[in-house]
This record gives C-alpha cells, structure tokens and sequence, in this order.
C-alpha cells in the first residue's frame, strides 16, 4: 500500500483556515479592527462598500510594520504577540494565533500601505489569493491601512451564498462586532462610514458616554453604576434598571480585559439576580467589564476567541449576583426589610389618623347601616365585605380587642398622596439631589399594576391615535397602535397553541447560511420551529432551505429565522415557550402595522374589551407601556 498522508499545500490551508477566522465581511471588520488596536493605535476608521462584499478598509494611527514586516504579517502562523509558550498564559493582546492576515489575504484581494515612525517612507503591499503581486515604496502617514476587496472572490461556491444574504443582514452584522470593539475601547476614536444607517463617529469618551452613543440616548437616565474590587477580580460597568428589560433586543454585554466574551454561566447569574424584578421572559441589560489576571483565564479556546474559561466562575458567580442586587438596594429600587431584626419599627406619628374607632357593637350597627343605605341606592359592597374608616370588618374586630389598631398602608399611602400640607414639613430623610428616572415604580402603584382593570364606562378619542378614559380613580391614556399589537400578540399565540393556522411555501425562498458558530443553535432553533409548522431542507454545509412555513410569516420566514436565532445566541434564550413567543410577537409586529386603527365607539370598545382580557393589558410584549395612569395628585401638580 503507497504512502497517502502528505501536507496540503500553503493555499489550501489558508482556505481553510479562513473558513473558520473570515466566514463573513463582519468578521473580516473585527479582526482587522483588533490588529489595530494591537498596534496601538488610538484612532482607527472604517470603510464599508457594498456591505462589505466590495471592499472593506481599515485605516489606523497604530505604530505601523517595516517592509519586512509587512511581507512576514501574511504568513500563517506569523506573529509579534507570541515567542515562548509561556506568553500564551499572560496574553494581553487581542490577536496571538498569526493566521487572521493570512486567512484574509487567502480569500480576498489585499492591498496594504504601512509606515513606522522610524521611516520617511512606507511600504505598499498588493496581495491576490495568498500570493504577493507587487511591492514598493510609497508615501502615506504613519499607521496602516488595510483595504480587503472582493471577498471570496476565488471560492465561487461561498461567494454565490453571501450574495444570496441580504445586505441589511451583513450590515447589521458588522455593526455588531463594531459596537463590541468600540464598547470594550471607549479611549480610542472610531468611525465607521458606508454602512448606512449604522455610520458613526466615535471620539474617545469615558465608559459611559460611550455606552449611550452605542446603546443610545434612552440609557443616559437608566444606567446604574456597579463596581467591585478583589485580589483575583474586579468588575466595573453599568446595568439597566429593571423597567428598561425588554422582551428581546436587549443589550447584554460582557468583557474581561477588554474582549467581548459569551459565557451562559455569568449570564445565567445576572438573570437570577433580576428575576424579581422584571416581568417573566423579559431580558436585562447590562455592560459588565472583568478584570482578571491573563493567568487565571483561557481564550486559546476557538479562533474567535469569545469562549473563554474562568478558573474562578464559581466564585465570581455569587459575587454578580450580589453587586447587582446592592445596586439596586443603594438606587432605592427595591425596598429593604431586615427580617433578622426582631426589635420593632418604630414609626413616625402620623396627625391626619387619628380617628377613633368605635366599639364592636357601634361598628356593627354603622356596617349595617352602609350596607343597607348600598342596597337602596343599587349599589353593590365588594366582594371581601364592607370596609369602616379604612379597614375591613374582620380587622377592625381583631383591632378591637388587641386595643391596637392595624394600619392600611395602600390608604395611608394614598392619603398622604392626597394631602395638602399647609406647611413645609421637614423631610425625614435625606433626598437626593437628582431624583432617579425610570427606576422603579411607588410601592402604593404597584397594586394597580398588576390587577387587571375592569372595562371603562366612557372612553374619548384623541388625535385618532389614544382613547383618554378613566381606570379606577385614575385618569388613564391608552396608546391604540399598542393596543393593537398586543392584542394581534394573544391572538397569535392562541393560533399557535391550537395549531389554528395555514401552512404557506415561502414566495421567494433564500438559502439560509450559518457559521460554525451560529450552526449548533440555528440547528435547535430549527428544530423547535418545526413543531410551529416550519419544514426546511438541507442543503448541506450548514445551508438549509425552508419548504413551508406559517402562512403569518411566510413572507419573510427566511429573515425570521436569521432573526430568531441571532436572537438567541445574543440571549441565550430557547426552548418551545421561547420560539412560540418570539414567532408570535414577530407577526404580531408586522401584522399590526398594517391593520387600521378603530376610530368608531364601537370599534374602540370592542379593541379596549380584547385588551383587557389579554394577559397583560399594560404593556407590549417587548415591555414598552400601552396605558399611562394619572393619579389625582398627579393632576393636581399641574395645577400646584
């Protein structure tokens, strides 16, 4: 038998290799991106045509490569961040496997310019499928610019499945790996242009600012600050408050020695620690930064090196949890009972309740007295039995006989809201100088919250988008458009628990492609959706078609699918609960859009009646408010 092990040649295994750094233009922007952050610079641009698909360029003030450099940076393996295996235990820099140049260089057509400070002249490099076409002086600033065209312009195979995607696919995706490397390096200046409506420029800013001008505006006010330090660990950044949790798309991000990570573990931590205080299925958002000496963690896991493994996560793990608890206790959005101290709470006396209670016989009799005057006016008493001075008759007999009166705090709640001082009352505590937005709800609302409301007697149309009306003793606005949507929401599920729906081919049916890194929960995503009525087809090498899908969605099933499972790699989210929520609020989304909105009285009360029997008439299902309250106090500081 003839020998028939032998090497691959250089360009075969570039190819390959490339499959694993560059299987898409996003990526190709990331790792382009941390070379230069690992040369230093502290200004770097990026330039997008064609989605990427065209050419990408990447231009640093980093401290450049000699002409020798420039030649060697292209070979596989090579590298200036790695000498001795001991460097792999303390790496400290983005890049250290050598192959992320070469990969690029094998599937796409590279022309470099680079200049050191020592040298008056640069270095051009131009680059075709691994081999160096040309080399020669030239005059350009001190830094690199890498300009990476026609990507997989020699597999013709890959190149007819990326022209397949949808350019708002690929420009979606780099802003994503553009926001990672941008949040983990707030010190550095970036710009990236070409890409549409995700163009940005970027100065140098603290965290936070940073933050917010990826994140955006809507954070500024609802983003609380963490910190903890150790000898093995510190952890800074910022986390959402409870009322900026979303259904889906919240911004979740982790980072240990400024490189984005995923790791379940700690995210399963945060989760736990906000389980109490944001609606079920609701996500948090979070910007947590680890840092941890470079020994006590592995990245030498994958080549995108966002697996790392922690020598100390089960430690770290209470620790998350804690800090962001005390968090939330030190920005008052949880109230804190110590249940081991046994001394008594003392409270304040309080003027406006001093009524005194009558004897039992005496309330007795006044409680027959208003039961009876309710009859023969035709009302109804509720159903818990009448209530005296503000306690219930079952209380006010226990109340009697302890000689101790029990206080209703949801009415003294309620009464001080009411009041009128005629002077200034001295505060009993110390109020901050600027009151915290969005962080919580009042404590005597909450019960108004999650009681479902009972159907209003007069509604008002205004500005043919909200109904003002009246909820309880409350003034309510309800939003029409969101109306809509949640109810369009319930109906979906309700189709979707029953199997009450069509079956549709897709109109225009794509190939779906995912990476290696995207294959293993595109595959269980698929297979949850198949028992929603999906039916794909494998088309081999992580391409699949999709035969048949929901009628509701089958005009963008493709997208659906690249959405939901983005979603879930972004979230960490699965299983049939997860997939029936996610594809009934995505159609709900399109759905709703389109159907007008009732503008006849009998067409508001019908949509007001579906909401209110819906499971949550007070939001949408990605957590955005549907009716806004306004108490009587509220009304009366409009007036002072």
């Amino acid at each position: 038998m003839s020998d028939i092990i032998r090497l691959l040649p250089e360009s075969l295994a570039n190819q390959i290799a490339a499959g694993e750094v560059v299987p898409a233009p996003a990526y190709l922007v990331k790792e382009l991106v941390e070379n230069s952050i690992d040369a230093g610079a502290t200004q770097i641009q990026i330039e997008v045509i064609g989605a990427g698909r065209q050419a990408i360029t990447v231009t640093d003030d980093g401290k450049g490569m000699s002409p020798t450099d420039a030649r060697m940076a292209f070979e596989r393996h090579a590298t200036s961040k790695l000498q001795t295996i001991e460097d792999l235990q303390r790496l400290s820099t983005m890049g250290f496997r050598g192959e992320a140049l070469a990969a690029i260089a094998a599937v796409c057509q590279v022309e470099l310019r680079t200049r050191t400070a020592e040298h008056d002249v640069g270095t051009e490099l131009i680059i075709e499928g691994t081999k160096v076409r040309s080399q020669r002086p030239v005059a350009c600033s001190q830094g690199t610019s890498l300009k990476a065209m026609n990507i997989f312009y020699n597999t013709p195979g890959r190149r007819k499945h990326l022209e397949a995607r949808k350019e708002t696919t690929e420009l979606m995706e780099i802003w994503r790996e553009f926001a990672k490397v941008a949040l983990a390096n707030p010190q550095i200046a970036f710009t990236l242009r070409g890409a549409g409506k995700y163009d940005k420029i970027l100065p140098a800013s603290s965290l936070k600012e940073r933050i917010i001008d990826i994140g955006g505006a809507k954070l500024s006010r609802a983003l609380i600050p963490v910190s903890y330090e150790s000898n093995f660990c510190t952890i800074r950044g910022f986390i959402g408050t409870p009322t900026t949790s979303l259904k889906q798309g919240a911004q979740q991000y982790l980072f240990v020695n400024d490189r984005f990570i995923r790791h379940p573990y700690f995210h399963k931590a945060i989760t736990l620690a906000y389980e109490n205080f944001i609606p079920a299925g609701n996500q948090p958002q979070y910007f947590l930064y680890f840092t941890i000496p470079a020994e006590n963690i592995d990245v030498n896991i994958h080549p995108q090196k966002t697996d790392v493994r922690f020598l100390d996560e089960s430690t770290i793990f209470p620790i998350l949890q804690s800090l962001i608890r005390d968090a939330f206790g030190a920005h008052a959005l949880t109230p804190i009972i110590d249940f081991e101290n046994a001394s008594p709470i003392e409270i304040p006396a309080y003027p406006g309740r001093k009524d005194v209670l009558p004897d039992l016989d005496q309330a007795l009799s006044a409680e027959a007295f208003q039961q009876s005057k309710g009859e023969e006016e035709g009302s109804t008493l509720p159903s818990g039995g009448g209530r005296l001075g503000g306690f219930r008759l079952s209380t006010a007999r226990a109340s009697i006989a302890a000689k101790e009166p029990e206080i209703s705090w949801d009415d003294l709640g309620e009464h001080f809201d009411s009041m009128t001082p005629t002077a200034t009352p001295q505060p009993l505590f110390d109020l901050p100088t600027e009151e915290p937005q969005g962080r919580g709800i009042r404590l005597s609302q909450a019960a108004s919250l999650r009681t479902r409301p009972t159907l209003p007697t007069s509604i008002m149309l205004y500005q043919s988008r909200y109904v003002i009306t009246t909820l309880g003793d409350a003034l309510a606005f309800i939003d029409l458009t969101r109306a809509v949507l949640r109810v369009t929401y319930e109906q979906y599920r309700a189709d979707l628990s029953a199997h009450s729906y069509r079956l549709e081919q897709p109109l225009f049916p794509e190939v779906l492609e995912f990476s290696p890194q995207e294959l293993p929960t595109a595959l269980l995503m698929m297979e949850e959706l198949q028992h929603a009525g999906f039916d794909f087809g494998d088309l081999g090498d992580g391409h699949f078609s999709i035969v048949e899908a929901p009628s509701f969605i089958s005009q963008d099933a493709t997208g659906f699918v690249r959405l939901i499972v983005a979603d879930s790699l972004d979230t960490h989210r699965e299983g049939a609960e997860y997939v029936q929520s996610f594809l009934a609020e995505a159609a709900a989304e399109s759905t709703a859009l389109q159907r007008p909105l009732p503008l006849d009285s009998e067409g508001l009360e019908q949509l007001i009646r579906d909401l209110f029997q819906s499971s949550d008439p007070y939001f949408t299902p990605s957590g955005k408010a549907i009716i806004t309250r306004l108490t009587e106090p509220m009304v009366a500081n409009f007036f002072n």
